[in-house]
């Protein structure tokens, strides 16, 4: 039973997370929740601004007691009533708070979707940079493998008195420094981790390495989700203006009110023929303020300058994306380039490594010109792997630049 307890833990401590997975659970984390419950909030604020120009219905009742009884007025009255309010013209108010709000609601959706893209660059780029300190921390283990056997080899000659101590020691020092680089890769791939965790809110372990970035077939530019949120945000701004402005127009209202009352006289002969116990009352009511000393122009004028500064700042943001979607398209290029440069590179530095090795082994050379050509060998490795990834990274950014979620690019 002590043998199965391990195995059965052992999955989940060992489980891999791949790019579609980490971008599906950032998605649900608590930064995209927050925004939806924002969204949440504005279509109940909707739903409740449209209710309120629904005509209103109010019931009352009273009682009311005379000291002093007349032929209108009993001893004792009881009335009950009920009204009906229906705002028939508000100078368009109703019609501006309603775009204003579509608008706030569209701004947020777009906001949403803003927050869960901008998300996925974030978890895409720590995803290969996890990745590619893996491949570091690959290429270093390696390199410390073979210094270890070179340290080996070099200790068995030190003791035969063929070679110098400080040949020796020139090994060592590069595995003890090899070493520590490997450490500070360990822990830049903790740190990675970690920041996972805080778009996830899970525990990550591992990354699996299989996952790639396909390009869109069509790259046109599109409009951004956080760029269509200013616009809407712009347009909201606007409503809220002319909703201002329609306060220096006429309020025109119905008011119905339907009432029963019932009189009871303590003298009966004083009662009135003309009392009414049923009565209904229509009235329709105009409102006008014509005169504020100018303070719902103002006011106008106040949200008006709201507007054109949010219009200004969504047209700065739009030069902007631009320029940032030319050079995602340009350092695209670069990266492509790279990856041949690289994997050349690499290549090279592995057959001069060999050369370099068989004449070392032979005592042609120094270890000195062994170990520069041990460092290029598995730098150009490292470098070769870390330009796979960042040709990654480039293609996602490129994707987000050009408006489209990353997510829908995982293959």
């Amino acid at each position: 039973m002590k043998f199965f307890l391990p195995l059965l833990c052992l999955p989940i401590f060992l489980y891999s997370y791949s790019l579609d997975e980490l971008l599906e659970l950032s998605h649900n984390n608590k930064l995209v929740k927050s925004a939806q419950h924002l969204l949440t909030s504005k279509e109940l604020l909707y739903e409740s601004s449209k209710s309120s120009y629904l005509p209103t219905i109010d019931i009352g009742a009273n009682y009311q007691n005379a000291s002093k009884e007349t032929p209108n007025i009993a001893q004792n009255t009881l009335k009950a009533q009920a009204s009906i309010r229906y705002t028939l013209y508000d100078g368009d108010k109703r019609s501006n708070l309603y775009r204003q709000l579509e608008s706030s609601i569209d701004s947020s959706k777009s906001s949403v979707e803003a927050t869960k893209n901008t998300i996925s660059l974030d978890v895409t780029r720590l995803y290969f940079e996890y990745l590619g300190l893996e491949a570091d921390r690959e290429a270093t283990s390696q390199a410390i493998e073979q210094l270890k056997e070179e340290l080996k080899r070099v200790e068995f000659f030190y003791e035969a008195g063929t070679i110098t101590k400080d040949e020796v020691a020139k090994i060592d020092s590069r595995v003890k420094n090899t070493l520590v680089l490997l450490q500070e890769i360990e822990l830049k791939r903790l740190e990675v981790t970690h920041t996972l965790e805080y778009y996830i809110s899970k525990r990550v372990e591992h990354l699996d390495g299989f996952t790639t970035i396909t390009l869109p077939i069509e790259q046109e530019e599109i409009l951004r989700a956080d760029l269509k949120a200013l616009e809407y945000e712009a347009a909201s701004m606007l409503y809220e203006a002319n909703i201002e402005k329609s306060q220096n127009r006429p309020l025109i209202y119905l008011d119905d009110t339907l009432s029963h009352t019932d009189y009871y006289f303590d003298n009966k002969s004083l009662k009135s023929g003309f009392l009414v116990e049923n009565q209904n009352i229509a009235m329709v009511n105009v409102s006008w303020n014509i005169f504020d000393f100018g303070a719902k122009t103002k006011a106008y004028e106040s949200k008006l300058q709201e507007y054109l500064s949010k219009k200004s700042i969504l047209e700065y943001e739009k030069d902007k994306a631009n320029v940032e979607y030319r050079l995602a398209k340009r350092s695209l290029l670069i990266a492509q380039e790279k990856v041949k440069s690289t994997q050349a590179v690499a290549e090279a530095a592995s057959l001069a490594f060999k050369l370099i090795k068989f004449k070392y082994e032979n005592k042609t050379i120094d270890n000195v010109a062994y170990l520069l050509a041990l460092s290029e060998k598995y730098n150009a490795l490292r470098d070769s792997k870390r330009a796979i990834y960042e040709l990654e990274v480039r293609k996602a950014e490129l994707i987000y630049f050009s408006g489209k979620d990353i997510k829908e690019f995982c293959r």
